[in-house]
């Protein structure tokens, strides 16, 4: 979520003529170099998963040093587990291919396994799933009942069909073969009713949600340029009285390019009041010289006939320029970015940088591509959402990225991370009658729903040239 504050024009006036400037001690210089790869989505991770071959996974445990893991026998076993992930992204492009044919994916990280479902016990299935994938010793199949068509058709029939608002998330449970139907716990709308709406009924679970549970989401180093993702951001300053301003803080997402060729800092669209187009923003605040604009953010439809993702981009100034390294374990130590994910597979490990929280925490993806009613912010619902457990975030780390993939590359010497998504915010369900265990998810925007709803035409990432 986005972090709105109010500061003192007096005390802002003091603190930029008395206080100093926490910078980065790090070495700017990167030993190999950052490029910008240029594409759709699915091209652009093509590319960089080519690139990544020469990775060994690596156990990034929040609470240990990365050196310090020295067992070889569960390091060796953690590689093993991870090799079937190397093939997710043939798994979710052959499930898109044929979607009648295929009714999901999931991942088993105790077992190292990916389990693919289909919609009939047919060789043929099986066949193609081997001509797909690298790993077919880790590949199990189960047979479900309904298709990623059908359950996807009836997401679009739903909302197309119910009043705006009513029905808060369509949440696919992709272990279990359903569609989670959450309504609002005000609305008028009864189970019967949606579900007269689509041929196959079974395929529906039913939950409530109030509006009260959807929240859209410090690390002040001032880095100068270039700067990292995961840093401070802050930004469309608004006086509201004499002596007062209210302002803005957010995390930096990743870096890309627009339709112009201009580098530019995505991050959520939330952070900037919509209204309100063309403000600076600054890295960390208003103690230092604007990075850039926020040019550009989506909006959708409140009454909800369109979807689209949480993202905007900051067009940043030519004396400022974006650097894909992550401040993990440190602001002086940070990991690369080198690919980019875009499988949102369930039961995947993810990891969270937040700037104003100033920490990195793991987590996993409970459900992937739901459609969430959030009705303000200048959206109404927000598509292909992924919800996740165990990472932590607070006020001021929307926008933050999403990374997964943690690895030693033996070609760059060095750690690194694939880019996921950017933090949204969190849903809190507390009903222990729902077919979603209670608890607080996190929610995040893949990055390949950013990149395609700001029409971007590149990412920027280090490889070895």
């Amino acid at each position: 979520m986005k972090l709105r504050k109010l500061v003192s024009l007096i005390f802002l006036a003091s603190f930029l003529l008395f206080s100093s400037i926490i910078s980065a001690a790090e070495d700017t210089a990167d030993k190999y170099g950052w490029i910008t790869i240029n594409g759709s989505i699915s091209d652009i991770a093509e590319i960089t998963q080519q690139n990544n071959l020469n990775k060994i996974p690596y156990p990034l445990e929040m609470i240990v040093y990365p050196d310090n893991l020295t067992d070889k026998l569960f390091l060796e076993n953690y590689v093993e587990k991870q090799r079937i992930r190397q093939d997710f992204p043939a798994i979710k492009k052959l499930i898109e291919n044929e979607p009648s044919q295929y009714s999901g994916h999931y991942y088993n990280a105790d077992k190292g396994t990916v389990i693919i479902q289909i919609t009939e016990n047919l060789e043929s299935l099986k066949e193609q799933v081997r001509d797909s994938v690298k790993n077919y010793d880790k590949v199990q199949f189960e047979v479900k009942k309904y298709s990623w068509a059908e359950i996807e058709n009836a997401k679009e029939t739903i909302i197309n069909n119910v009043e705006p608002g009513t029905v808060r998330a369509l949440i696919p449970d992709i272990k279990n073969n359903k569609l989670i139907i959450a309504f609002d716990e005000d609305a008028l709308v009864n189970e019967e009713t949606v579900s007269s709406l689509i041929s196959q009924p079974d395929m529906l679970e039913f939950t409530t949600m109030p509006a009260s549970a959807l929240i859209a989401e410090t690390d002040d180093t001032s880095y100068g340029s270039p700067f990292p993702i995961g840093s401070k951001i802050g930004g469309d300053y608004v006086k509201k009285n004499e002596n007062e301003y209210e302002y803005y803080i957010c995390t930096a997402g990743y870096f890309g390019v627009d339709q112009n060729d201009q580098e530019v800092l995505v991050t959520a669209g939330h952070c900037q009041n919509k209204a309100r187009i063309n403000t600076e923003w600054y890295q960390p605040t208003w103690k230092t010289p604007t990075i850039g604009k926020f040019t550009f953010r989506t909006t959708s439809a409140v009454d909800g006939t369109n979807k689209t993702s949480d993202a905007g981009y900051i067009t940043l100034h030519s004396s400022y320029s974006g650097r894909p390294r992550v401040p993990y374990p440190s602001s002086s130590n940070m990991a690369m970015i080198t690919g980019v994910y875009t499988s949102d597979t369930p039961g995947d490990t993810i990891y969270f940088r937040g700037a104003n929280s100033g920490t990195t925490t793991s987590g996993k993806i409970s459900y992937s591509n739901v459609d969430i009613y959030w009705g303000k912010g200048g959206y109404g619902y927000k598509r292909a959402e992924v919800l996740a457990t165990g990472y932590s975030s607070i006020g001021g780390d929307s926008g933050g990225p999403i990374l997964t993939n943690y690895a030693y590359d033996n070609d760059l010497t060095g750690w690194t991370f694939d880019l996921a998504g950017t933090h949204t915010g969190v849903i809190t369900l507390k009903s222990t009658e729902s077919p979603i265990p209670p608890g607080t998810y996190k929610v995040y925007e893949p990055v390949w729903t950013t990149f395609n709803d700001l029409n971007l035409t590149g990412i920027k990432v280090i490889a070895k040239p």
